[in-house]
């Protein structure tokens, strides 16, 4: 029988020792996929000895178990003052060209990328719980906010988004001007 992995353990990757057969698996068709997609990246990251790209590589499993390219979703603190929205994220290890922020009146999408120095070889690690990859979260705000104003700082690793409202109710009186 084929116990379902929970969502933290396909998000991560971490799985116990008698998973290793699916974890195989996984790897191979990752591989795989991953070859199709980006096919010069690919080349670069997999010893050529080890995959051959002529290579069929027969594998059995259910089409509900087909790991896919998994993003990472990023989690976050978002709360509101009167004056604005406030969103927080940690982003340790994330260079500042490595994430993208977008932003409208009442959505918002962060998108990054965490990367792997890969200089350990995978036979060395006793336990590999890090998330590293692509990641991102997109969130609809609780009111709509000005994008022209809105500000993002980092400071050891947190990210802070201040994101100042609309008042949609504030009124103005205008007075008419002699030409």
């Amino acid at each position: 029988m084929n116990k379902r992995k929970s969502f933290l353990q396909r998000l991560t990757g971490s799985f116990k020792g008698e998973d290793e057969e699916a974890l195989e698996k996984m790897k191979q068709v990752n591989r795989k996929t991953f070859n199709k997609i980006n096919k010069k990246d690919a080349e670069d990251e997999i010893d050529e000895d080890e995959y051959n790209d002529d290579e069929e590589i027969e594998i059995e499993i259910e089409e509900d178990d087909i790991p896919m390219a998994v993003e990472g979703q990023l989690g976050i603190d978002l709360f509101e003052t009167p004056v604005e929205v406030i969103v927080k994220t940690m982003i340790p290890g994330v260079r500042k060209d490595d994430i993208d922020i977008s932003l409208s009146r009442d959505m918002l999408t962060i998108r990054g990328e965490r990367k792997d120095e890969k200089t350990i070889n995978e036979d060395d690690y006793h336990y590999r719980e890090l998330y590293w990859g692509t990641f991102s979260r997109t969130v609809k705000l609780p009111h709509e906010v000005d994008i022209d104003k809105a500000e993002a700082t980092e400071s050891q690793g947190m990210l802070t988004l201040r994101l100042p409202r609309i008042d949609r109710e504030r009124q103005a009186k205008l007075k008419v001007k002699n030409m």
